[in-house]
């Protein structure tokens, strides 16, 4: 009875561990605390069911979707989708670490605390590093009645800031402005530029240069498969960017997607 209690409680806290962990893979937040231990606690039982009777394994294979779908519906059946692929990993790397440090002599429960404490510090080293988790798709454009759907990359070196307004710069290319401002033969050039654009001066490695600058009527972000509204301002790279996607600062994320 005592072993089968501490096999109990120690697949609850894997659990716990992994669908937080497989959470912030996804680039989703905390789950809410009663989801998330009620799914911990029957992912136990499913556990401890399929040890004594191995009959009810699928079951207990089952039992993971449904957890992530409890404790991630909020955020869309896609969001659920790719959160249960990586809860999936989380708990194959909390459980193969446990099962590696037994094979070599290790006592089953200090082998499943150092598994929870390589789980706890992954989550830390995916939080710290939110870019590699926070996937923007596309960025949606609208202005005076046009409107131009991108593929956007988040881009870490993107420190631009408006130094009138404050707020981040989202860069996009010469083509997607000509979509945005039909009117203008040329938006790479700067004589031809109407009432509106300004200047930002920009710094790279090649050097600096000056670039057109205007703020969007909308902007939303397509962030880990729901969309955003985001406050920035939108400059036109030169003709030697020969991307298609819109550079996106990482200022520009809601504060919430970087969040513990």
């Amino acid at each position: 009875m005592i072993r089968a209690e501490a096999y109990l409680v120690w697949n609850a806290a894997m659990c716990l561990c992994a669908l937080p962990l497989g959470g912030k893979l996804a680039g989703l937040p905390l789950p809410r605390k009663e989801p998330l231990f009620c799914s911990a606690g029957a992912g136990a039982v499913l556990a401890l069911t399929a040890a004594y009777q191995p009959v009810f394994s699928v079951a207990a294979l089952l039992g993971l979707p449904l957890s992530v779908a409890a404790c991630f519906h909020a955020h869309g059946a896609q969001a659920c989708m790719r959160c249960a692929v990586t809860t999936l990993a989380a708990t194959l790397l909390l459980g193969g670490a446990a099962s590696a440090l037994t094979v070599h002599g290790m006592p089953a429960q200090p082998a499943a605390l150092v598994s929870l404490m390589l789980g706890a510090l992954c989550y830390l080293l995916v939080t710290l590093l939110p870019n590699a988790v926070c996937e923007v798709r596309q960025v949606e454009l609208k202005v005076d009645g046009h409107a131009v759907l991108l593929p956007a990359m988040l881009d870490s070196g993107n420190l631009l800031r408006d130094p009138v307004t404050g707020l981040p710069v989202l860069v996009v290319p010469c083509k997607a402005a000509r979509l945005l401002f039909p009117d203008i033969a040329d938006p790479c050039d700067l004589y031809s530029l109407p009432l509106g654009f300004r200047l930002l001066n920009v710094r790279t490695a090649a050097g600096s240069s000056l670039l057109p600058l205007f703020r969007p009527d909308e902007c939303r972000l397509y962030l880990n498969g729901r969309a955003c509204p985001a406050q920035l301002l939108v400059a036109v790279a030169g003709r030697e960017y020969g991307g298609v996607q819109a550079l996106v600062p990482m200022a520009a994320l809601p504060h919430g997607e970087l969040s513990l």
